[in-house]
């Protein structure tokens, strides 16, 4: 069998042609259940390779395995999605997502050429997701409407088809904006629940009887002090963050408002706290719309869970990290207020999703670009593919879902509960 170093090379012999994929991918930025071209790229060099895949995955998404062993079963999950230009002209990939397309396929290669995995108990799948960035919410809806999905994300749909069952841990990464160092690990992303109040009261003519009518602009009101106040009971290290917005007032002066619409995300850094914010802040809808004899219908759109990264996958991501920087030059547990669906997939499966630095400007801005290639596309690269070949080779490093089909059944349940 192949050396860890041995296996490594195969990276390093690829790179000219790995950095000429990368550029390729970050031209090429599609929206959600947009990435046509993109899936396209990815499912023709599997097919100039030799890979068997799966396409067409909640839409766009692909799924290319190397191996047959049952022993252990690693995944990979990359996302391919993109963003509006800000100047509203186009895409562009200004989260770094086709810098992750570019290092599943550089690992995935590197897999496949040496034949290690056939050498193993394990064998290894890749997933390229669609729709991890939560926007274009008419379009993605319209598709729900049509059938063709379920839910707005390509990982929460990937879940309910089943792709992930009998995947026993995923590993994933992340462009981050350090510069300072080359990687963080143990990372946090916050969850979030989207929260539509409808207020449904009375009107009347509000100068000549305003007594008769039930005002819902009041009930909305009361209800957004007593979030206000919600804030305080949670300890700050939980990241609840609640700020709730009218979207819809009330209609005319001259008429007691008889609808008003209050809507809110609640995020938090954890599954508890999400939990229990949500029916916190039912309650405070629900309760303040009773004190004022008004009617209060709940809807929930489910959005993303907090991700809990596992020690254990992130102790060997981390030794294999120390083989290209040294100690100082990797960020641990830093807090993020961002959210994503690997969360969704750390409720079921032993997950991680470590940061690599290489870019510069801003996120989610036309600034975004790729700065130090070789941390971004090489060195990163060769941290996945090290940490890979020792769960392959070394068994003692394995990590296992406990629980996995109550907690998926747990997952469905909550992602299809509207109210």
């Amino acid at each position: 069998m192949l050396t860890k170093e041995e296996l490594l090379l195969y990276i390093e012999n690829e790179k000219q042609a790995i950095l000429q994929r990368g550029e390729a991918f970050f031209q090429c930025a599609e929206l959600g259940f947009c990435e046509l071209q993109t899936a396209e790229k990815i499912t023709n060099l599997l097919d100039e390779w030799g890979v068997s895949y799966q396409k067409e995955v909640a839409l766009t998404g692909v799924i290319a395995t190397i191996g047959k062993g049952v022993g252990y079963h690693i995944g990979f999950a990359a996302d391919i999605d993109a963003l509006p230009r800000k100047d509203g002209n186009g895409t562009i990939h200004s989260c770094g997502h086709s810098i992750q397309t570019t290092m599943a396929l550089s690992v995935l290669k590197a897999l496949s050429d040496s034949g290690i995995v056939e050498q193993t108990d394990g064998r290894v799948s890749f997933f390229f997701t669609p729709a991890e960035e939560y926007i274009d919410f008419a379009y993605r809806d319209g598709l729900i409407e049509e059938g063709k999905l379920e839910f707005r994300s390509g990982k929460q749909n990937m879940i309910a088809l089943g792709c992930f069952d009998g995947v026993d841990c995923v590993l994933s990464a992340h462009a981050n904006g350090e510069e300072e160092a080359k990687f963080d690990i143990g990372s946090t992303l916050a969850g979030f629940m989207a929260k539509k109040a409808v207020f449904i009261g009375r009107a009347a003519h509000s100068g000549a009887a305003p007594h008769l009518g039930r005002n819902t602009l009041h009930g909305a009101v009361l209800a957004m002090n007593a979030i206000s106040f919600l804030k305080d009971q949670f300890a700050a290290e939980c990241g609840l963050r609640l700020n709730p917005v009218l979207t819809e007032g009330g209609g005319s002066v001259n008429v007691i408002p008889d609808r008003t619409v209050l809507e809110t995300y609640v995020r938090a850094n954890d599954n508890e706290t999400l939990f229990q914010a949500c029916q916190r802040v039912d309650a405070c809808f629900e309760h303040c719309a009773k004190a004022l004899e008004l009617q209060c219908f709940i809807s929930n759109t489910a959005g993303y869970l907090p991700l809990k990264q596992s020690k254990e996958l992130n102790k060997t991501v981390r030794q294999n990290m120390l083989l290209f920087c040294k100690s100082e030059e990797i960020i641990e547990n830093p807090v993020s207020g961002a959210s994503g669906d690997v969360g969704d997939l750390s409720f079921l499966l032993p997950t991680i999703q470590f940061g690599f630095s290489g870019v510069k400007g801003r996120f989610h801005d036309d600034s975004f670009m790729v700065s130090d290639y070789e941390n971004c596309y090489i060195t990163s690269a060769k941290v996945v593919l090290g940490a890979i070949y020792d769960l392959l080779t070394e068994k003692s490093r394995r990590v296992y879902p406990q629980k996995f089909q109550q907690s998926k059944k747990e997952y469905l349940g909550r992602l299809r509960t509207k109210e």
